[in-house]
């Protein structure tokens, strides 16, 4: 990885931090007010979410080229979520903590850090793109979508932990998450041509949608984030950053070799999955009331400590 990856790196973080703080400066001049985070993150996961879902899905169907790579990510995030809560009951967490844990501890931000560093460390390579992209929406987007709504559901404080497994998977399966997944998987499908004829007269609409994906992420971890929210949770912060920035990019690293992937393939799989936690734990978290302002802590902590992790585990991975 070369200096010009390195300075895109800080660059991406320093804008994404800049916006969040301008949400707190919003915050505290009484613009936009704390009670206003559950609003959008509704409007980010039953509308805007469910808009960039569809769309991505349905433009990039899996080959089985990539399958592994899929496999191998999806397998590393899984690994990470059960490590997490393990940890968790250990540490003798409240629900709503262990769940944000895992919602912070399991699927990196590969959307909002690992497209502009896979262009700069891959340039002319759209092969290595395509890579990223369906690592990032079918093997981290698809499982977050999936399981970031069941965590909240079951680990937050609307539910009591007595609530019917049943009842919370049957009312995932009414969510326009899951609805949107299920379309976008049999648009896949479609031949290009025929799909583009049927969203012509959308798409534009949609990406519209999407645009606002980035700014509603923000609006939200802004909202929730509190200057207190770091007392007496430096040991969530250390395990977190650990299991996402250390030991996920660590065990793809180990599926790579077990699959025999080519050099280029393991590169692309190391950088996305050393990625900082995914932004929209918070928003799911907020959602369900899941500790919203821990999750935002700690996901904000993976941000700023993401400038000089991703490019250590990187080197230090890639030998």
């Amino acid at each position: 990885m070369n200096s010009s990856v390195d300075i895109h790196i800080f660059e991406t973080v320093a804008a994404f931090s800049a916006v969040v703080l301008l949400v707190i400066l919003l915050k505290r001049l009484q613009i936009v007010k704390e009670e206003n985070g559950p609003l959008f993150a509704r409007l980010l996961t039953q509308a805007v979410l469910p808009a960039v879902i569809f769309t991505q899905l349905a433009a990039h169907p899996i080959h089985s080229r990539q399958f592994l790579l899929v496999v191998a990510v999806f397998i590393a995030g899984i690994a990470s979520m059960l490590l997490s809560y393990l940890i968790g009951r250990l540490m003798r967490l409240d629900r709503p903590k262990i769940g944000a844990l895992m919602l912070t501890s399991s699927f990196g931000s590969s959307a909002l850090l690992g497209y502009p560093l896979i262009t700069y460390a891959f340039p002319h390579n759209p092969e290595a793109m395509t890579d990223a992209v369906l690592l990032s929406e079918l093997g981290v987007g698809l499982p977050i979508f999936i399981l970031a709504p069941l965590i909240g559901m079951i680990f937050g404080e609307e539910s009591d932990g007595r609530e019917p497994r049943t009842r919370i998977i049957f009312d995932y399966f009414k969510s326009p998450i899951f609805i949107a997944v299920v379309l976008g998987l049999a648009a896949s499908q479609i031949p290009a041509e025929t799909l583009g004829f049927i969203l012509t007269p959308f798409s534009e609409a949609l990406t519209m949608i999407g645009g606002a994906l980035t700014l509603l992420a923000c609006l939200t971890l802004g909202l929730q984030l509190k200057l207190t929210s770091l007392k007496g949770i430096w040991p969530l912060l250390i395990v977190s950053a650990l299991i996402q920035m250390a030991f996920q990019p660590w065990l793809t690293q180990v599926q790579a070799g077990l699959y025999h992937l080519g050099a280029e393939q393991r590169q692309v799989l190391i950088l996305i999955s050393s990625m900082p936690s995914a932004v929209l734990g918070p928003v799911f978290a907020a959602r369900y009331r899941c500790a919203a302002d821990i999750a935002s802590a700690l996901v904000m902590f993976h941000i700023i400590i993401s400038m000089a992790a991703v490019p250590a585990v990187f080197a230090l991975l890639n030998g």
